[in-house]
C-alpha cells in the first residue's frame, strides 16, 4: 500500500520555560507510523501520551527536534504549502477551532481564499460542501455560536473536505458529542473515506471508536510506540501489558468479563523523570526484574504486528493456548 503519510523516528521537545533554564521536555520519542492510501489508522493512549502533539507536528503546528515527516513520498521540510493543500485536519474542539466572527459560509470556503484557489461562487461553494456533510444551505448563515455540537463537528468536516485531501487527521472526533451524534459523525466519515478515497490518521482514546474505524492501531505511552497493529488482532490478542490494560478498561455491562488482573495501577510517570527500563513498568501488573533495568526495543511479534516488550513472544503463546482451549 502506498503510504500518503510517513513518520520516521519523529521526536519533539518542548521548552520548559524560564530564563535560567534550557531544559525541554521530551514529548514524543523516535515516533514511526505510516498511513496508506484509503487506509485509517487510530493513534491511542492515554490523556498526556502525546496523541494530540504528534498531530500537530504532522501538520507543522509544532516543531519537530527529530526525525522526518514524508507526505506522499516527498519529504516536508520548512515549506508546508503542499502538505496542507493536500492534508487537513479536524480540531478536538469543533466550536473553538472556528472563528467566532465569521459566518459557516465563509469559513468552509476559507481555505480556498488562504492558498490562492479560484472561488467563482463562494455561495455555492459554500452550499455544496455542507450538503457534503448533511447540513442544510441556512447553516451558511449562521456563526459558530448558533450551532450545536454535532453541527459544529460537521462544519469542521466540511471545511476539511474543501479542498479534496488525500489525508484527514481527526483528533478525537466525537469529543463531547452524545451518544446517537457520534454514530452519525463516525457514518458520515466511513461515506466520505468509501466514496472519496480519503486517508485517516484519528487521534483517540475511545476504544469503541477505534474498532469502528480504524484498520491499524498504534499504541502510544509516554510519547513511544509500544505496540503497533491490525485492530482486529490487536484486540483480540494485545501483545503489551498497556494495550491489554486499556482493552480491558472498557466499560463492560457484565462484570464476569472485567478483568482486574490487567488494571493499570498508579499515575502516568512524568516526562521529566522516565522510569529506567521499560517505561511502563511502574505500573505493569506483569512486571519483572528484568523490565526495571533494560529498555525493550519494538520487535515483530507475528500476525504483522510490532510490540514494546521484553515478554510479547510469551504472552502470544499464551494467548494462543487460551484461544485454542476456548474453541475445543
Amino acid at each position: 500500500m502506498t503510504a500518503v503519510l510517513d513518520l520516521r523516528a519523529l521526536s519533539v521537545d518542548l521548552p520548559l520555560g524560564g530564563f535560567l533554564t534550557r531544559a525541554r521536555l521530551p514529548i514524543l520519542c523516535d515516533v514511526s507510523l505510516s498511513v496508506g492510501r484509503g487506509e485509517s489508522v487510530a493513534l491511542v493512549g492515554e490523556s498526556g501520551s502525546g496523541k494530540t502533539t504528534l498531530a500537530r507536528a504532522v501538520m507543522g503546528l509544532t516543531p519537530i527536534s527529530g526525525g522526518s515527516v514524508f507526505f506522499e513520498g516527498q519529504r516536508v521540510d520548512g515549506d508546508l504549502a503542499r502538505l496542507r493543500r493536500n492534508a487537513a485536519m479536524m480540531f478536538q474542539d469543533a466550536t473553538a477551532s472556528l472563528s467566532p466572527r465569521l459566518t459557516v459560509g465563509y469559513l468552509v470556503t476559507e481555505p480556498f481564499r488562504i492558498h490562492g484557489l479560484p472561488l467563482p461562487d463562494p455561495a455555492a461553494t459554500a452550499r455544496d460542501l455542507l450538503a457534503r456533510v448533511g447540513l442544510p444551505p441556512a447553516i451558511a448563515r449562521r456563526y459558530p455560536h448558533e450551532l450545536s455540537g454535532g453541527q459544529a463537528r460537521r462544519v469542521g468536516v466540511a471545511r476539511a473536505l474543501a479542498l479534496d485531501p488525500r489525508l484527514v487527521v481527526a483528533d478525537e472526533p466525537t469529543a463531547g458529542l452524545d451518544v446517537s451524534v457520534q454514530a452519525e459523525v463516525l457514518n458520515l466519515m466511513h461515506d466520505l473515506r468509501a466514496g472519496m478515497g480519503l486517508a485517516y490518521l484519528v487521534i483517540t482514546h475511545n476504544l469503541a471508536l477505534v474498532r469502528h474505524v480504524a484498520d491499524r492501531v498504534v499504541v502510544l505511552y509516554l510519547g513511544r510506540v509500544v505496540e503497533e497493529g491490525p485492530t482486529a488482532r490487536i484486540f483480540a490478542a494485545p501483545a503489551h501489558p498497556y494495550t491489554a490494560s486499556l482493552i480491558a478498561a472498557e466499560p463492560k455491562p457484565d462484570p464476569r468479563r472485567r478483568r482486574a488482573d490487567l488494571a493499570i495501577r498508579g499515575e502516568v510517570p512524568s516526562v521529566l523523570r522516565r522510569p529506567a527500563g521499560c517505561e511502563f513498568h511502574t505500573r505493569c501488573p506483569l512486571v519483572r526484574d528484568l523490565c526495571r533495568s533494560t529498555p525493550p526495543d519494538l520487535v515483530p511479534v507475528g500476525d504483522g504486528r510490532q510490540a514494546r516488550c521484553h515478554f510479547a513472544d510469551q504472552r502470544q503463546d499464551k494467548q494462543g493456548e487460551r484461544h485454542a482451549v476456548d474453541h475445543r
